[in-house]
């Protein structure tokens, strides 16, 4: 058994400092509208149990196509496509042709806050395990978001992962660093530093087992004045515990991952 995670966190290369005047924004919110964006996400990590030691590296890119609509005051609609998905790792390139075309619908407040999330039709396993990372696709933040503004969010909530349902605490702290221009788009930098612990237990491939999970992230977002996720990048480290109670064997995962996001115009 192992224990894998395909993330969707964020970055974007092309940044320059601006050279002008603060930004004042008043009352940033998600505007409507389409935006594309190229993701890749690079893990490494290594897994041991009693069967003993391996190191393990996976590859991600994906392309999305993210369409916000706003049908109430206080609520955004995001439909998110599944454009484009490759995925490397030592057991070769997977084939997730089957995947495009997903529609993954979640409704948040103007500024980020999840409400729910609508996953694609069927089972396949590879689309649930990627609908909790897409639900978080848009960073939170601050209407009256503003340079050096600080701020601190705490969400208790469950998710699920292979099947197996977790208590998930999540602390995040956040600073606005400045301002800066991102693609010729003047934006908001925005410092996210997180620390998530989870923990419950359930059934995998027919065997009862307990999973426990501590993750540390540190984020880099870009939110432009006018409601516009201009991409980010992020940097997790993970590490997980999984006890197969029948056996009372313990597998043991750390990872490290690496992720970019960038709007493509």
């Amino acid at each position: 058994m192992t224990v894998r995670q395909l993330a969707l966190p964020a970055a974007l290369l092309l940044v320059a400092p601006l050279a002008v005047s603060p930004l004042r924004a008043q009352g940033v919110e998600y505007a409507p509208g389409t935006t594309h964006y190229r993701i890749a996400t690079s893990t490494k990590g290594s897994q041991t149990s009693p069967m003993g030691s391996q190191e393990f590296q996976m590859d991600v890119k994906q392309l999305l196509t993210v369409n916000l609509a706003r049908p109430a005051k206080d609520t955004v609609v995001a439909t998110i496509t599944l454009d484009s998905v490759d995925v490397q790792s030592a057991m070769g390139k997977q084939d997730l042709s089957r995947l495009l075309g997903s529609k993954f619908i979640t409704f948040v407040s103007p500024t980020g806050k999840l409400y729910s999330t609508k996953p694609p039709a069927g089972d396949d396993p590879m689309l649930a395990q990627m609908t909790e990372g897409v639900s978080r696709f848009l960073p939170t933040y601050r209407r009256d978001v503003r340079a050096g503004m600080t701020w601190a969010d705490t969400i208790t909530d469950k998710v699920s992962q292979q099947g197996v349902e977790l208590n998930r605490t999540l602390v995040a702290n956040y600073k606005v660093l400045g301002d800066t221009t991102v693609s010729g788009e003047k934006a908001f930098k925005v410092s996210r530093i997180s620390k998530v612990k989870a923990a419950g237990s359930g059934t995998a491939s027919g065997q009862p087992i307990a999973v426990e999970s501590a993750t540390t992230s540190d984020a880099v977002f870009f939110l432009s004045p006018k409601g516009k996720y201009l991409g980010g990048r992020q940097n997790d480290d993970i590490e997980a515990k999984v006890t197969v109670l029948a056996q009372n064997a313990e597998i043991n995962v750390k990872q490290t991952a690496t992720s970019t996001i960038e709007a493509v115009h």
